[in-house]
């Protein structure tokens, strides 16, 4: 053996570092190694088992649980050569989907017991108006062909409406309907339409009134007056209205603390012509 050879070999520094460098080797080997284990406990196939019965509202039997757990591995596998060749970084699908994730667990840690009845009270005293009943119409109409021919369809009908449906224009929309109020009748035929209804009297057909469609003969039915809510009949609506602001007030808040975690550094916009 050469005398330097042998030198090497005496030296303690060389076998330190031959020794780390094969333990980097087997650890190295060992992490590729369980890159490839994929493990299935009793927790993962409940989990699974869990899923299954939400969507079944049933326990899967031996050949779905089997499926079940096929599924998961196939599932697995493909996530992990989709990390190995860098497929999740830039993808915008995925980078949603791990915000919208994130907001999810926000959003569970942001969920608070329902309040007492003294809490949720104030709450219905403040918002009040948002559970009001408008007065709304039950309301009947007749199309025309114009305003001319909407005003002898008028005579006509309050002389004799017993055949009113049949009468007029094809509607591409229903021609009677029940506890309309303004808002929404704004929405169907236009505000117009709707402010020159409400100020309408009931009892016989009126008009001609004007809509985003054209000339309508109408007559209002029945008139259903506003009504003032009260909190006993509405509790559980107040309830769930109640924990939706106070979630998105907690949702709010949450970010802000983890906005502050994060600094935002503006780099100088490079010269186009460099």
């Amino acid at each position: 053996m050469p005398d330097w050879l042998r030198r090497l070999a005496q030296d303690r520094l060389v076998w330190f570092v031959v020794l780390g460098l094969a333990l980097f080797g087997a650890d190295r080997l060992l992490q590729a190694r369980s890159q490839n284990i994929i493990k299935i406990d009793l927790p993962l196939v409940e989990k699974l088992v869990a899923q299954w019965e939400g969507q079944t509202e049933r326990r899967p039997n031996a050949r779905e649980l089997d499926a079940l757990i096929e599924g998961y591995i196939r599932e697995e596998i493909l996530v992990r050569e989709a990390a190995r060749l860098g497929l999740d970084g830039d993808d915008i699908i995925i980078r949603r989907r791990l915000a919208q994730k994130v907001e999810f667990l926000l959003a569970d840690a942001a969920d608070k017991a329902l309040p007492d009845e003294a809490a949720l009270r104030r709450f219905f005293d403040e918002n009040q108006s948002q559970y009001e009943t408008p007065e709304t119409l039950s309301w009947r109409h007749v199309f025309a062909d114009g305003a001319a021919e909407a005003r002898a369809l008028k005579a006509t009908l309050n002389g004799n409406e017993s055949d009113w449906q049949n009468i007029g224009q094809p509607f591409m929309l229903n021609r009677q309907y029940a506890r309309q109020s303004e808002l929404e009748l704004s929405r169907l035929m236009g505000t117009q339409f709707a402010a020159a209804l409400f100020a309408e009297k009931t009892g016989a057909w009126q008009g001609p009134v004007q809509s985003a469609f054209g000339w309508h003969i109408v007559k209002i039915d029945k008139r259903h007056g506003a009504t003032q809510a009260q909190f006993a009949p509405l509790v559980e609506r107040v309830a769930r209205d109640y924990q939706k602001v106070e979630r998105q007030a907690a949702l709010a808040e949450a970010w802000r603390d983890l906005r502050l975690r994060y600094a935002v550094e503006l780099l100088p916009v490079e010269d186009a012509g460099e």
